[in-house]
Formats: structure tokens, sequence, C-alpha cells
């Protein structure tokens, strides 16, 4: 006979992650943006396993023998669904091609289903049973997926405030479910030795609770993930995102040619691009890209044009400031780089131009 359900504090905890991670499945699968569809059906997997070691450790697996291969089922599934996930949250839309991705799933859900069918009473060879009870297989399938999804992390770099998120998200995902692999291996190795506990089993639970708990933490403090506004910005077109990048610089480069003739601060003998870059509030790796696609020059030209068109006017409207001065006064730091810069500039020396320009002057007016 079986006894009365011997539930513990552990076990207790897994059933409230199994209520949480059902909760969290329906909520997720049944919005209306379908990207996360795959996470959905991640929880559903864990608390399916969940289900399943609370069963056997309360000593219930009897009352319901139907379920015993199925969490079989979501460990081939689990690594499939993240890979799906992570290459709908970094553009690599999957092809045709990915469904063979599932068939050690579907060839454990056949084993499944003709348990099923022999149980009921019907006589099926069972071709695939050693494979999907294999533990083996179960911890190297884990194991390739979390490669696989680890390498599509850190192909990828962050830019924008969300592919700051995304990095954020994909991280948490992924050490919960390198973890939950180590775990699962790491229980099959141990229990070959003498010292070890069966309550350690427990490790692999608690990965799993916890991987829900996370999630729903995630669900509550970052909404925009599930709610459909990350995904309208992860996945947003490439001539999208690039019109919208194009926008944004020629803003700035709008923003910069403002302040280049309003506040002049190429006046700055000691100029750097950080401090330009600070004063307009953009990043200078940003700037250095504006000024380089706009003008078609490097920073030090891009100011350095702006200084050499300050220096020639004031070449003529003071005609007796000494050049030195002058050339100073504009931001150059040395008589050798104002010389050379001004003679590609103008073809001429700056004597040259304030001798030739003034002459010139006193030709029209006749003086």
């Amino acid at each position: 006979m079986q006894g009365a359900p011997s539930f513990d504090s552990w076990t207790i905890l897994f059933l409230f992650a199994i209520g949480l991670g059902l909760f969290l499945s329906s909520i997720i699968g049944t919005s209306k943006n379908r990207n996360n569809l795959p996470i959905a059906f991640l929880l559903l997997g864990f608390s399916i396993i969940l289900i399943q070691y609370v069963l056997y450790w309360t000593k219930h697996t009897t009352l319901f023998p139907y379920l015993g291969m199925l969490p079989h089922v979501c460990y081939y599934s689990t690594g499939p669904l993240l890979y799906l996930y992570f290459q709908k949250i970094y553009h690599k839309k999957p092809s045709l091609s990915y469904s063979p991705h599932f068939i050690p799933a579907l060839l454990v859900l056949f084993t499944y289903a003709s348990l099923l069918i022999n149980r009921l009473g019907g006589d099926l060879e069972i071709p695939w049973l050693w494979f999907s009870r294999n533990p083996w297989f179960i911890a190297l399938h884990l194991s390739i997926y979390f490669i696989l999804c680890l390498k599509l992390k850190l192909a990828q770099k962050s830019a924008t405030q969300y592919d700051q998120l995304r990095a954020k998200w994909s991280k948490a995902l992924l050490f919960l479910y390198g973890t939950f692999t180590l775990a699962y291996s790491s229980y099959y190795i141990l229990v070959r030795f003498p010292f070890f506990n069966n309550e350690w089993d427990y490790a692999i639970s608690i990965v799993m609770s916890f991987s829900i708990y996370t999630i729903g933490y995630f669900v509550i403090k970052e909404p925009q993930i599930f709610n459909g506004e990350f995904f309208s910005e992860v996945f947003l077109p490439k001539k999208q995102i690039a019109s919208e990048e194009d926008v944004m610089e020629e803003s700035l480069y709008e923003k910069l040619i403002r302040c280049m003739e309003n506040e002049k601060p190429y006046t700055n003998n000691e100029l750097r691009m950080v401090q330009l870059a600070d004063q307009l509030g953009f990043s200078a790796h940003f700037l250095s890209k504006v000024i380089n696609e706009k003008s078609g020059k490097n920073f030090n030209q891009f100011v350095n044009d702006y200084r050499l068109e300050e220096a020639q006017q004031l070449l003529l409207e003071l005609p007796n400031e000494p050049i030195k001065t002058i050339y100073f006064e504009v931001g150059f730091n040395n008589k050798a780089t104002f010389y050379n810069a001004f003679k590609e500039k103008y073809k001429c020396t700056p004597s040259q131009f304030r001798k030739t320009h003034i002459s010139s002057q006193i030709h029209k007016t006749g003086v």
C-alpha cells in the first residue's frame, strides 16, 4: 500500500516552483508575442521534470505510472528550445533545417508512446528504449546545446540599450542552463562513489526551480522582454535599424556643426576627441564614426579645418597681428603644424595669403 504523501520543505518548494512554472508557461505561451514560445515550452518542460522528481521523492510514482518516460522527452527538448530562442534574439532566423534538432526528442516521444500502448495491452517492439533512458546521452545532449548557445552569445556585442538587456537576459539563461547541465551530469558521476548522498539528487530540482523563479523575476522586473517591446527592438529589419542609425548620426552631426560654429571648441589648444564627445553627450567612438562618415575626414583634419578657416579670417581682419598670436588663438600649438596645414589647404603660406588678399582689397578700393 502506498503511504500518505511525505512532503518535506524541499518538495513543498518544488511544488511552488511547478505551480509558478506552469503559470508562467501559460501566460507567456498565450501572449501575442509568439517569439517567446520556446521559453514557454522550456518552462513547461522543467515543470514536468520537477513533477516526476516530486512523485519519486514522495514515493508516489506508482500513482502516475504513465509519466515515467515523459521527463526524458523534456530533457531532449530543452536544449533545442533554448537554442531556437537564442537564434531568435540574435537575428539568426531558423530555416526549415532546424527541425532535425528535435529528432532525439521525437524518438523518445515515440518510445514513450510505445510504452503506453504496451501498458494498455499492445505488443510493440521499442528499438530506441536504450537511447531514451541512458543518462549519458542526455548529459551529452544538454552539453552540446549549452556550447551552441554559448557560441551564439559570445559572437555578439552590446551597443544599444536593448543589446545590453539582451546580453543580460541571455547570460542569465546560459547560466541557468549550464548549471542545470552540470548538476545533471554530476549526479550520474557522483552516484558511482560510496560517499554519495541520495539527497544530492535534489540539486537538479533546485537548479530547475531556481530557473523558474529567475524567469519569473525577469517577467516582473524586465517585462519588455516578454511583452513584445524587447523583440520589436531586437527584431527590427536591417534597413529600419540602418535608417534609425542614420537619423541618429545626422542629428549628432548637426549638433556638432552648431557647436563648432557657435561655441568654437577648436580654439582650445588641448582639445581631444573625448572632451568634445563629452561636451556633445555621445561616446568618442560614435563621434569618430560620425565625423568620418559625414565629413570624410578624421578628427584632427575636421578640427583643423575650423582652425584654418578662423585663422584666414583673422589674418585679413587683423593685418598687424603677429601670425604666431593668430595660430595660437585659433587652437594650433606650434608654427610647423599650422604652416603645413595652411599650405595644404590654401596652397600658400599665411604671410603670402595675407599679403595677396590685402593687396587685392587695396586694388579694388583704389587706395
